[in-house]
């Protein structure tokens, strides 16, 4: 069975240089985001930690580093390079599966008007192809009356 909403509580992604986030894309949600004045709210990708993984927990000044071992679910920030996962939400709902590696290069960069962004490098790779939903539509011609149809016109 798969999980429908988000892990509560779960710790984020710790991003500095060198950091690396490998494991299984688990989904992407939504959460309120004050900061963001246009909708309220902001997205978020949660990823299931295939080996351990530098997060944090908590948030603001209750923010406390630490080390997630394998199977704990991280949440990763919606951002210019994480954005590259969405496309594979639509596929995960059908059953795919996807391994993927979130990995920081390098330092926090200006990229002005008082915004930052990490270089960070986003990989994925299919690990279970979509489930075949059996309530699709039959196109094989093995429908009794397409085949009544077939022959009487034949015959005509």
């Amino acid at each position: 069975m798969k999980r429908m909403g988000s892990v509560s509580n779960a710790p984020w992604f710790d991003i500095k240089k060198g950091a690396k986030l490998f494991g299984e894309l688990e989904g992407m949600f939504e959460r309120p985001d004050e900061r963001n004045k246009q909708t309220g709210k902001s997205k978020f990708f949660q990823i299931k930690a295939k080996e351990p993984v530098g997060v944090y927990y908590g948030r603001g000044k209750d923010r406390k580093p630490g080390v997630a071992p394998a199977g704990t679910t991280v949440n990763v920030n919606y951002g210019p390079k994480t954005k590259d996962l969405e496309p594979l939400i639509p596929m995960l709902i059908r059953g795919a599966a996807f391994d993927v590696e979130v990995v920081c290069t390098g330092d926090k960069m200006d990229i002005g008007r008082g915004q930052t962004m990490w270089p960070i490098e986003v990989g994925s790779v299919m690990t279970k192809a979509e489930t075949v939903n059996d309530d699709e539509p039959d196109f094989d011609g093995s429908d009794e009356d397409e085949g009544a149809g077939a022959g009487a016109a034949a015959a005509g």
